[in-house]
């Protein structure tokens, strides 16, 4: 998770909401970076919800299982 755009189609969870929220999502990237645009994403997305970074470098158990646990926060 510690490597931005290693790989064309893996991503960490940072690099997912990124590349999820589109062209809209590239220009944040651009304009600010991938850890800080992913943190506005959320923040719009869900405002009741604050990510704290760090989750953006979990490992893939502790980030699908983060996941998991906050889709059935927010279902």
């Amino acid at each position: 998770m510690g490597t931005w755009h290693k790989y064309e189609k893996k991503h960490c969870r940072a690099g997912w909401v990124v590349t999820l929220a589109g062209e809209q999502g590239r220009e944040l990237e651009e304009f600010y970076d991938p850890c800080l645009a992913a943190m506005l994403i959320y923040d719009a997305s869900c405002p009741g919800f604050k990510i704290n970074p760090a989750r953006f470098y979990d490992d893939n158990d502790a980030a699908l299982a983060d996941m998991k646990r906050l889709a059935g926060e927010y279902d």
